[in-house]
């Protein structure tokens, strides 16, 4: 980077903020946005309510205060056709700072009123000479995120520079058949083009080339990662099909759905491949997720091998080890528990190193040092996302190259999936068991809070159960709007809940505790449970039909889904009612979208657009946060294309698989520079 003109230590530094370390780097700066000077607006024509770009002189600038502590700046503009004013809000200092009269600058944005038309808190940027020729010559500037000391006048001029010294020898990565079946420019064209393009459309085309090319580069390695995988031999041989497995399927006392039925064929084809299995196996709250992987667990078991499985929390591995009992002591199958808090850890601890325990089931405690198994042959991990690519690695390696099986509850595009997920295998599950019934959901105002309770005591005393969730468990100074669960839990159990059997559960209780309180509520001994998000998952009480939820808004929209995934499993009506005022407009968009939607895709899919991938899916754990064309919401579209075109340029008869290890997407050394 110090080869460019202007850039010394000083400069470099700040570069180094905006993650621009090499010419590399900077030349993968992408503009924001871009200042189309071709159709500029005259001030004597703007009209009230267009949306407009203008160049003028700042003649005077002054800041106007406003009641309590806001201020506004207010700056006149000059063209030699005419004036107008515009206005930032809240935004007083910049009178004082940016608009000195005597500068030009760029604005755009919709004209309103402020005593006559005003430009209301446009865009702006303060425009150098330089600037100011190329605007008058009518084209159109890169506008990139910037950072203090970095000007937009230093960057393009520092772009400028490192495509005149790259571009020239910039090698075509594509294959030429691809590029031309997909109308793309060379890339040394497209690299000029979204940084000094000609028309908007000009740069349109050329980002969409860039980011099709970075999405390829990543899915091409995905899919050469997964023909590896494929590669592996097989460690263990499965019985599928074995005695086990048939007393197993005769004893459900309900039919299969056909989405689960889908599953057990895939998992089961992967057990009895040449292969380890390693899939995803994807499916909405109650779609009958665990059912299908104990089928994989029984089948390990016929070819005498342990599985481990695991979950993210205490309470839901201890729930997982209480339906598996269930479920497999008829066939003679052990289940034990083991995590950090069960009691009985040394006996778990010993059935799992000795074999006497087919199935374990536990927390990180099992990946621990001190877990040992005899002879592992399946990892089943539940809410995959929750645990990192470490920990689950840790787990994997306890046993000769086992079958992995993860599971996830929250339902992401196809194409998505694919890409996160990408060394896996991929089964959704789209259908929910019959005789589950649909939730209705509903805000209710702080006005009828009291009214949702009288409603709750109503229903408890005509023998259904509720859950009331809280996010905090005492009250917080820094949360004083925010309802806490010990002092919600204690005022409501003596006042409008009086004489009701309530329950308290949260993550401080002793492990012990908590799952007597949870064997109390499946058992109908307590009426209304009084929880934080502990129980948001793998929780399966049928007579359970309401679900309050205090301060809705401060949950994610997933898990406020999740949370509602808890009622609506046996066959009365169930409700789902969120309390508490929204503090901002996403709190509020969260709430209407979690009452317009009851489908897992559809709420994923508005919590991708909301969020971004990068919480929601562990997107920094799989290594795709720091893309830098490309969106993986926003190009979806283009992202199931580089699927397509990276498994059959990384087939073994793939005649022309490009040059993508020249791509600009792959970290190589800085690029020469003029001095």
């Amino acid at each position: 980077m110090a080869s460019l003109p202007g850039i010394g230590p000083g400069r470099a530094a700040l570069l180094a903020r905006l993650g621009i370390v090499t010419v590399r780097d900077l030349l993968l700066h992408f503009p924001r946005a871009y200042r189309d000077c071709r159709e500029l607006t005259p001030l004597a024509s703007v009209e009230p309510g267009e949306r407009v770009s203008v160049v003028a002189e700042i003649t005077s600038s002054r800041q106007v205060r406003l009641r309590g502590r806001q201020s506004l700046a207010l700056i006149t503009l000059a063209d030699g056709t005419g004036t107008l004013q515009a206005s930032f809000f809240g935004r007083g200092f910049l009178a004082r700072s940016a608009f000195v009269p005597g500068r030009h600058a760029f604005f755009t944005g919709r004209v309103g009123q402020y005593n006559g038309p005003c430009l209301s808190s446009p865009e702006y940027e303060l425009l150098e000479e330089e600037d100011l020729q190329s605007l008058r010559q009518g084209r159109i500037l890169p506008a990139y995120p910037l950072t203090e000391g970095i000007t937009q006048r230093m960057l393009r001029k520092w772009v400028l520079a490192a495509l005149d010294a790259v571009a020239p020898g910039l090698a075509e990565p594509l294959p030429g058949e691809l590029a031309e079946r997909m109308g793309f420019p060379p890339a040394a064209e497209a690299l000029r083009g979204v940084h000094a393009p000609d028309s908007p459309e000009a740069a349109a085309a050329a980002r969409r080339r860039l980011i099709f090319e970075e999405l390829l580069v990543l899915q091409t390695d995905i899919q050469r990662q997964k023909r590896l995988l494929r590669q592996e031999n097989r460690a263990h041989t499965h019985r599928v099909g074995g005695e086990l497995l048939r007393r197993f399927q005769a004893e459900i006392p309900f039919a299969l759905t056909a989405a689960q039925r889908r599953a057990v064929e895939d998992i089961l084809g992967d057990m009895a491949g040449p292969t380890p299995m390693l899939r995803l196996l994807q499916g909405d709250v109650g779609s009958g997720k665990t059912l299908v992987a104990l089928h994989a667990a029984v089948v390990a078991a016929d070819g005498g091998l342990q599985t481990a499985f695991m979950a993210p929390t205490e309470l839901l591995a201890a729930q997982h080890a209480l339906v598996l009992e269930g479920l497999l002591a008829p066939l003679g199958l052990r289940t034990v528990l083991l995590t950090g808090a069960a009691e009985g850890r040394g006996e778990a601890h010993r059935a799992a190193a000795s074999g006497d325990a087919q199935v374990v089931v536990g927390t990180h405690a099992l990946f621990q040092d001190r877990a040992a198994f005899h002879q592992l042959g399946l990892v089943i991990i539940d809410e995959q996302h929750r645990f990192g690519v470490a920990q689950r690695e840790l787990l994997v390696r306890k046993g000769p190259r086992p079958d992995v099986l993860q599971m996830s509850a929250t339902p992401i595009p196809r194409s998505l999936a694919l890409t996160v997920f990408g060394r896996m295998d991929l089964t959704v599950m789209d259908e929910l068991p019959p005789g589950r019934t649909p939730v209705t959901t509903r805000y209710i105002p702080q006005g009828k809070t009291a009214a949702c309770y009288d409603h709750v005591r109503k229903q408890a005393e005509e023998g259904v159960q509720a859950y009331v969730v809280c996010p905090l468990i005492e009250d917080s100074i820094a949360k004083q709007d925010t309802r806490a669960l010990l002092t919600h839990f204690s005022e409501l159990s003596a006042g409008p809940l009086a004489g009701l059997r309530t329950g308290l559960l949260h993550g401080r209780l002793p492990a012990p505790e908590k799952d007597a309180v949870m064997r109390a509520f499946k058992r109908g001994e307590i009426q209304v449970l009084f929880s934080t998000t502990v129980i948001e998952v793998g929780i399966d009480v049928p007579n359970a039909t309401l679900m309050v939820i205090e301060n809705a808004s401060e949950f994610g929209l997933t898990q406020l889904h999740q949370l509602r995934g808890r009622v609506g499993r046996g066959t009365r009506p169930s409700f789902c009612f969120l309390l508490g005022k929204p503090r901002t407009p996403e709190g509020r968009e969260r709430l209407e979208t979690l009452c317009k939607c009851s489908s897992g895709f559809d709420i994923a899919e508005a919590d991708l657009r909301m969020r971004g991938p990068g919480e929601l899916l562990g997107v920094r754990q799989a290594g795709l946060s720091d893309l830098r064309a490309a969106d993986l919401i926003r190009d979806a579209r283009l992202l199931d294309a580089a699927r397509r075109e990276a498994e059959r340029l990384t087939a073994p008869d793939c005649a022309d698989a490009g040059n993508l290890a020249d791509s600009l997407f792959r970290p190589q050394s800085d690029a020469p520079a003029p001095a």
